[in-house]
């Protein structure tokens, strides 16, 4: 049997797939018992930064929101430390969260903004507790959320731990499909976790000691993705990052296909930069983040880049040869969307067979995590939408990504990031 180029691709896919699955299943059904049940002699005090720039709009209906979700916290209030960071808004923001003062809520502000990271430095230069969390303040917390985290850094190797961050009520088709992202980075997190690898922390909310900031230093100021960077930063010095998949924080996402893919193209392309910056954590000195959860990372990037260019290829290819059979027999479909491959001596559609079998798979996996982790919201809807989407916008944001590292173009935060 004669052996093609299309074949061994769909060989790689298939064994990475099985791979990784397998992996994945014997994690989750060898689960290991470290998510601790709340304590409530386990109660350090936990300073909350929420930076803020614009949240004026609807009256302040996204920061109300936040900030309400804080005060009506289960945890006890002498033990939680608010803080918001005025970020040089040009709007009523600064008015609406002064009306938080009386409700014990600390507020500091920069009169020109400075950025995000600025804005949470600062307020970790005020801040009291021995825990920190950022949360973003288009992001609201679950009641129960700090009262599952916390018990976690009772080890003391953990150094930072995050919640399950999901997107609330999604409406749209792009709301939706954000909330399929999420809900798979959920997934792949509790895993990781559960490897003892977590190679990053949420933006939306993550905990952190501060005793590791006030020893190693604060949140990077030169990069877009500083979470990215104070997770890595964490692993090299060998301590621990946890997620406490049961503990939910809900963010809204973005509501245009521009900010959605100037969202990605920032998060890749500081993936690529911090993953240059920290290539030595790859290898086995860093158990199993070093030896297969980032080589798997990198490896799946370069894979899906690929899929997508020889799929994109491929189809172009066959509308020439259709074009060719039109000249010459009249109209025919039956070549443009031709992907059979023969490698089992069978003839299969690779188009049919191999999406399905990754869609049970796929589909298994988010109905687990969505029970695990305590999700009300439907996931039909949101997968379905997603799957017919990402696979295509996933690949398309990182070849751009690709294109902004190699090109020496710098990513920039703001309405315009492709910028140079």
């Amino acid at each position: 049997m004669l052996v093609t180029f299309q074949d061994i691709v769909v060989s790689v896919l298939c064994f990475v797939g099985i791979i990784t699955s397998t992996v994945y299943l014997l994690t989750i059904f060898s689960k290991k018992k470290w998510e601790y049940s709340p304590d409530p002699k386990f109660r350090p005090k936990i300073s909350v930064i929420v930076p803020v720039w614009n949240e004026g709009s609807n009256n302040g209906e996204r920061i109300r929101k936040t900030l309400d979700s804080l005060l009506h916290a289960r945890y006890p209030k002498e033990k939680l430390e608010i803080i918001v960071v005025n970020d040089g808004s040009t709007d009523n923001s600064l008015k609406i969260i002064n009306e938080y003062k009386k409700f014990g809520v600390k507020v500091f502000s920069y009169k020109k903004s400075k950025g995000k990271t600025h804005a949470v430095n600062l307020g970790i230069k005020h801040a009291t507790g021995e825990l920190i969390a950022g949360l973003d303040a288009d992001s609201f917390i679950m009641p129960d959320a700090f009262e599952k985290i916390v018990p976690v850094f009772k080890d003391k190797r953990v150094m930072a731990a995050m919640p399950s961050v999901k997107i609330w009520k999604p409406k749209t088709i792009l709301q939706k499909i954000q909330f399929q992202e999420f809900l798979s980075s959920v997934f792949v997190l509790h895993v990781q976790s559960e490897l003892g690898g977590v190679p990053l922390v949420s933006g939306a909310c993550t905990v952190v000691r501060k005793s590791f900031i006030d020893k190693y230093g604060p949140y990077s100021t030169d990069t877009m993705v500083e979470d990215l960077e104070m997770a890595l930063r964490i692993q090299s010095h060998n301590y621990v990052i946890r997620h406490v998949v049961s503990a939910n924080v809900y963010t809204s996402g973005v509501k245009t296909l521009k900010a959605f893919i100037n969202q990605r193209l920032r998060w890749f392309y500081g993936f690529i930069v911090q993953m240059k910056k920290y290539r030595k954590l790859i290898g086995t000195k860093h158990g199993n983040l070093g030896f297969f959860i980032l080589p798997l990372s990198v490896f799946y990037i370069f894979l899906n880049v690929f899929v997508f260019s020889y799929t994109i290829f491929r189809l172009i290819q066959n509308i020439f040869k259709w074009l060719r059979e039109v000249s010459l027999v009249g109209i025919s479909f039956r070549h443009i969307f031709d992907f059979s491959f023969d490698p089992f001596m069978i003839t299969i559609k690779n188009t049919t067979v191999l999406p399905i079998v990754l869609l049970l798979t796929l589909g298994g996996f988010m109905y687990y995590i969505k029970i695990v982790s305590e999700e009300n919201q439907p996931i039909l809807t949101p997968f379905i939408a997603f799957t017919f989407t990402y696979w295509v916008l996933g690949p398309i944001c990182w070849m751009l990504a690709i294109y902004y590292y190699i090109s020496g173009k710098k990513v920039k935060w703001g309405p315009n990031y492709f910028s140079s």
